[in-house]
């Protein structure tokens, strides 16, 4: 079953009523594997819509996902993450038959080409910002949850099965002590916004979990790898610690962390490669598997 191509007459209507116009547009928006982003226009300008529905291939997740994202977006309003305002959520489906946030539109584009040092210092300014969010006991997100497959395997298209079992036998282990707190959880450059050098928005929080730095810059840096080089994905590491972000002094909890966002990608890192091409058509599932596991190779190696 796909998502709905037209959004249904109560959803409109819900977005009419929070934003006091008519609703005259309502666009899919593409770029993410779940399909569940609208752009709604009304004559005085644009807000941003996620609604799923019980019939939506992962309607199982949409709840929490809702959860998460309006969460997210007050505990970052007035810090200094370029987050979007919550302007109204539909948690249970009482007025949209789904679950469904409506935020407000940020200025900007994603921009999944290299990124050179000014920008990378920038993206690397923004995790720091939001590891720095300060949440109080009661308002914590749920804990992290880990993206590994029930049952972990060598993948099949590997050229080195033995880096493979290491990591897994790895993140069998036990967690390391890293301290945790607010974590976006699926910090990636096709998660911001921009205007040239400068991040206008960071979006997509239905991850806002309680995690520690490492989590969040791991993930980032294998969808560098994946996007661009290793190179790159060091480089951003290098630039938020530089710009006072901390990670665990302790390598192997780094390895640990590095691991367990690497192997969040099995099976196969092949749906990213979908998901990406319609803006990096060069983009090959191959090239992406390698890169991937020569990041894990340099966890492991160093």
């Amino acid at each position: 079953m796909t998502p709905s191509e037209v959004l249904p007459g109560r959803v409109r209507r819900w977005c009419a009523d929070v934003l006091g116009q008519e609703v005259v547009g309502a666009h899919r928006i593409s770029g993410g594997i779940t399909d569940a982003i609208w752009r709604i226009t009304v004559p005085s300008g644009a807000a941003i819509l996620r609604w799923l529905d019980p019939d939506h291939p992962y309607a199982a997740d949409a709840g929490q996902w809702v959860a998460r994202e309006a969460l997210g977006c007050r505990l970052t309003a007035g810090s200094d993450v370029p987050s979007p305002l919550l302007l109204a959520t539909d948690p249970d489906g009482a007025a949209t038959g789904g679950w469904a946030n409506l935020t407000t539109l940020l200025p900007g584009r994603v921009r999944l080409d290299r990124l050179g040092p000014a920008a990378t210092e920038a993206l690397a300014d923004v995790a720091v910002a939001v590891h720095a969010v300060e949440v109080a006991a009661d308002d914590r997100p749920p804990l992290f949850s880990p993206w590994t497959p029930a049952v972990l395997e060598v993948p099949t298209w590997t050229r080195r099965p033995a880096l493979w079992a290491e990591a897994i036998r790895r993140c069998l282990g036990p967690r390391p002590a890293t301290p945790l707190h607010l974590v976006h959880r699926d910090f990636h450059p096709g998660n911001t916004l921009w205007q040239g050098d400068v991040v206008t928005g960071l979006i997509d929080w239905a991850e806002t979990s309680w995690g520690p730095s490492d989590l969040d810059v791991a993930h980032a840096c294998s969808n560098f790898a994946m996007l661009h080089s290793v190179d790159d994905a060091l480089a951003f590491a290098a630039a938020y610690e530089r710009r006072g972000g901390r990670l665990d002094p302790d390598p192997a909890a780094r390895r640990w962390w590095t691991c367990l966002d690497v192997l969040g990608f099995l099976p196969d890192p092949g749906p990213v490669v979908v998901a990406l091409t319609r803006q990096r058509p060069d983009l090959d599932a191959e090239g992406v598997r390698l890169r991937l596991e020569d990041l894990l190779a340099h966890a492991l190696e160093s």
